[in-house]
């Protein structure tokens, strides 16, 4: 290897013989997580927001390249540090991969990569590396929790540019509606693919051109700014362009083209404008010539393997896991029970025309009731197996209230609720336009004792209880009337005089009293 002044730094014996058990345990734990891992390319195949995830392990490689002189010249000693950190890895990949939460899974699988270096080169080595082995986590795709954020964030800009142009414009929710047309701010439309290419260029752009902390973080922070700013300009143009030509150009695959264009020229015009404040290359420091301290001799070198074995382990105790949350399932048709009819209210009767999009559930019930003017109330409670321990999952990307909230974000509140025994119920409240009508439904998740609305804490309480063994079970319950004035006090009434039974999520033995 080249150094500063031509001279050729190399590795010892014992650096490449570290070198040779790192790559061995890096391959055992790639084939071991393949699942995993395969999960990661999948996502880049498949949506585009995430197609850059082919180039991330070139580039880190490449940035490896970039300082194999410097890590030549850096003592290897292998560290009971990266076993530890491999173990917390395993811990959140096994957990994660139990309750189903796959963006955890594949960020613990990534992290074993920098952990079983740590375990093998050691923290000089490791801090080397640290920039390369940083930046495969770009490898994950993550970010869709920022889609409603960035949604709403460019629905609302774009109408207020639309109104400052003079153009007529009424917003209903992610809906534009213009002379001429209307458009809906859909999940494709939040500019996340922008956000999450931008980042990963910001990030390498002040990695290879700014040596100061400061510039770097300036360089990232614009590269995450101007992409949103430029998502707002892209919506607002399609559709101030759409109304200046009637609908003739606009909304067709043009917009597609345009978006992409756009896109590419702000992103080489920030290269241009950051290329003023670059910094001159750092020069490579000098060999050392002749006091280059040893690396571990081999009694030290335990570490390693000891790693490897953790890694390895952690597939075999995810499967124990999930064999014994199988172990404790009971017989489904005992989890879930309808109520009999309160005073007030007749029913259960046969299901109405309308139900929530939950599939894959253990068991399902569903059935109306009405109120004394005989407007029905629709009830559907669904329970599944614990995260991913038992089949279909209970949060997932297919199981929604509304099919809108597919292509879009369903309009939604959060309701508070006193029940008769003194607990407070949160839902969510969200309003269906399915088959020709509309709806307000009241739905909220049930996970042990713990009620809550929102599928982020779910996951946090699944995996508590995949932890402690407190629960083998999960439920999804969702209320719903035909939308009217009286609708959100219907739905109150029929809770509060079903108050036992919807106080443990419609469990069989509360609602069987």
């Amino acid at each position: 290897m080249a150094g500063a002044a031509g001279t050729v730094t190399r590795m010892d014996a014992r650096q490449s013989r570290l070198l040779a058990l790192l790559l061995a345990s890096l391959v055992l734990t790639g084939w071991a997580y393949f699942p995993t891992f395969r999960s990661i390319v999948e996502k880049w195949n498949s949506d585009a927001s995430f197609s850059h995830g082919f180039l991330i392990l070139p580039i880190s490689a490449w940035l490896t390249w970039r300082v194999r002189d410097e890590l030549a010249r850096t003592v290897f000693a292998p560290s009971a540090l990266g076993i530890a950190a491999t173990a917390a890895c395993v811990l959140a990949w096994v957990v994660a991969r139990g309750t189903g939460v796959l963006v955890v899974e594949q960020f613990a699988a990534v992290a074993l990569v920098p952990s079983l270096v740590l375990a093998a080169l050691g923290w000089q080595a490791t801090r080397v590396l640290l920039v390369p082995l940083a930046f495969l986590f770009f490898m994950v795709p993550f970010g869709r929790a920022l889609v409603p954020f960035l949604m709403q964030a460019t629905a609302q800009a774009a109408t207020l540019l639309l109104q400052w142009s003079g153009i007529p414009v009424l917003r209903s929710y992610m809906y534009i509606t213009i002379p001429y047309g209307q458009f809906e701010v859909a999940r494709a439309c939040s500019g996340l693919n922008y956000f999450v290419t931008s980042l990963v260029l910001g990030i390498l752009y002040g990695i290879l051109f700014y040596r100061g902390w400061r510039k770097r973080l300036l360089c990232v922070a614009a590269f995450v700014v101007f992409p949103v700013v430029l998502n707002i300009l892209r919506v607002y143009v399609i559709v101030l362009v759409s109304y200046l030509t009637e609908f003739r150009f606009g909304p067709g695959t043009e917009h597609i083209v345009f978006g992409r264009v756009f896109f590419l020229l702000v992103i080489l015009a920030m290269f241009w404008v950051g290329r003023r404040w670059q910094d001159p290359v750092a020069p490579a420091p000098a060999p050392a010539h002749g006091n280059r301290a040893a690396s571990a001799a081999w009694p030290r070198w335990w570490p390693v393997p000891v790693a490897c074995a953790v890694a390895l382990g952690g597939p075999l105790v995810a499967a124990d896991s999930a064999a014994d949350a199988l172990a404790l399932k009971e017989d489904g048709a005992r989890l879930v029970a309808l109520p009999r009819s309160a005073e007030g209210w007749t029913g259960p009767d046969g299901a109405g025309p309308w139900r929530p999009h939950y599939q894959g559930g253990l068991v399902e019930r569903q059935a109306q009731y009405k109120d004394a003017s005989g407007v029905p109330v629709d009830v559907f409670v669904a329970a599944y197996g614990l995260g991913a321990t038992a089949g279909a999952e209970m949060i997932s990307y297919d199981n929604v209230v509304s099919l809108s909230e597919h292509g879009s974000l369903a309009e939604s509140k959060r309701r508070s609720l006193a029940l008769p025994d003194g607990r407070m119920l949160v839902v969510r409240e969200v309003v269906v336009r399915e088959f020709g009508g509309e709806r307000l439904a009241w739905h909220w998740y049930v996970i042990g004792e713990r009620q809550t609305p929102n599928p982020y804490v779910v996951k946090a309480l699944e995996a508590l209880a995949f932890v402690t063994r407190s629960t083998s079970y999960e439920r999804v319950v969702t209320v719903s009337t035909p939308l009217d004035e009286g609708a959100r006090a219907r739905l109150e009434a029929f809770l509060e005089a079903h108050g036992a039974c919807v106080a443990t999520g419609f469990d069989a033995e509360a609602c069987a009293g």
